[in-house]
């Protein structure tokens, strides 16, 4: 579109009546004012520069961030407060353990007598009165006195020549559970008659390692 001629107003000032008293007198005077209309074209091209530098001045404020970053990447997040460490439960005291049994020790009554297959192949100690006497090597104790249980055959690898009947006695062995001469015998390096033992076969009895004469003891009741 070609631009537009320039139009011009005239503005024509008419002459004031002369002077009135006392009041300083103007010269007449005439004003012209221009109005000058811009071809489109240049408004739109002035438009269109302005809101370039508009958008460049608004890039400059996010320089250095990555396309598609979310606000929260943005954003420096606070330090989390401080939090107080959690209080470890404190020790408990670790149950006391019930402590190891140790090998049987008490008099020979019907108590012993009714669990001896119970002890087979532990070590007890056993007090009691000395029934009989077979051999240096074996011997029976009794039970006590209000008991009923059978004599109790002792054997050991050593000669017991203290022993006489009623002796109280220590006897720290070995419960079996069946008595067999040979395999006795066998064990101990002893040689035993078997006639003497005839009434023991297939009983329990103790493997004596030691037997220790109580004096001054009263008999086992």
């Amino acid at each position: 579109m070609p631009p537009r001629d320039v139009d011009t107003v005239e503005v024509h000032v008419n002459d004031r009546p002369g002077p009135l008293p006392g009041r300083i007198e103007r010269n007449p005077m005439r004003s012209t004012l221009t109005r000058r209309s811009l071809p489109a074209r240049t408004g739109a091209a002035a438009f269109a520069a302005f809101a370039t530098v508009g958008l460049a001045a608004c890039g400059g404020d996010t320089a250095g961030t990555e396309a598609g970053a979310d606000v929260e990447d943005i954003v420096e997040e606070e330090p989390a407060a401080d939090e107080p460490a959690a209080e470890e439960p404190a020790d408990e005291p670790a149950a006391e353990e019930p402590a190891a049994e140790g090998p049987f020790e008490g008099p020979f009554d019907s108590a012993f007598y009714d669990e001896i297959d119970s002890y087979v192949g532990q070590e007890v100690v056993l007090s009691a009165d000395v029934n009989e006497v077979i051999t240096p090597t074996a011997f029976t104790i009794a039970g006590t006195d209000d008991t009923s249980v059978e004599a109790l055959l002792v054997v050991s690898a050593t000669e017991n020549n203290e022993l006489a009947p009623e002796t109280t006695v220590e006897v720290t062995g070995t419960v079996q559970q069946a008595f067999v001469v040979t395999e006795v015998e066998e064990e101990l390096g002893i040689d035993l008659d078997d006639a003497l033992f005839a009434d023991y076969e297939q009983e329990p009895y103790v493997v004596a390692e030691s037997v220790e004469v109580l004096e001054n003891v009263d008999s086992v009741d």
